[in-house]
């Protein structure tokens, strides 16, 4: 079976303490990680306006060095990871961190969703032959692909104590 959003942000919602700063890039299923995951403090929640992309990594580098004392946690689709997947090179020179979450479902879903609406099709590939990790790691940023509810549980349950003192990043 494959790991559904919802465990992982259920999952989420269980461990993150309450002073964290979750970003949020995930525009398929950003209304069930709004829904299980609630911003419990200011700066809590933080999402796009209008659904830009390729903000979150950035910008959770920027608010892990500005708010050092919060743990800092983006959780983004893979789509949208690739617009500013470069922002883990600086996460990892800056000593930032920030523990990143990508969905992958192989596609830009929500992109796939709108051209349907429109009466289309997607005219633009798949992304199931990109490895996140491995682009993560090309980039000085640790990582390990996740695949299981046991394993996400696992890792985050080793990772999630870890977040307000980490310096190195975390994909």
């Amino acid at each position: 079976l494959s790991l559904r959003a919802e465990q992982v942000f259920t999952a989420l919602a269980r461990r993150l303490p309450a002073e964290t700063i979750l970003l949020e890039e995930t525009p398929s299923t950003r209304s069930q990680l709004q829904d299980l995951v609630p911003a419990r403090r200011p700066l809590g929640f933080l999402s796009a306006a209008m659904g830009g992309l390729g903000f979150a990594m950035p910008a959770a580098i920027g608010l892990r060095m500005a708010c050092n004392d919060r743990p800092v946690v983006a959780v983004v689709g893979d789509g949208s990871s690739l617009y500013n997947i470069q922002a883990l090179w600086s996460a990892q020179q800056y000593r930032t961190g920030v523990l990143f979450v990508v969905l992958c479902n192989g596609a830009y879903n929500i992109m796939d969703r709108l051209a349907k609406k429109a009466g289309g099709s997607p005219p633009w590939p798949g992304l199931d032959d990109i490895e996140i990790d491995g682009l993560a790691r090309s980039l000085g940023c640790p990582s390990l692909r996740v695949s299981s509810h046991p394993e996400l549980l696992s890792q985050l349950d080793q990772l999630v104590p870890t977040l307000a003192d980490r310096k190195e990043p975390f994909l």
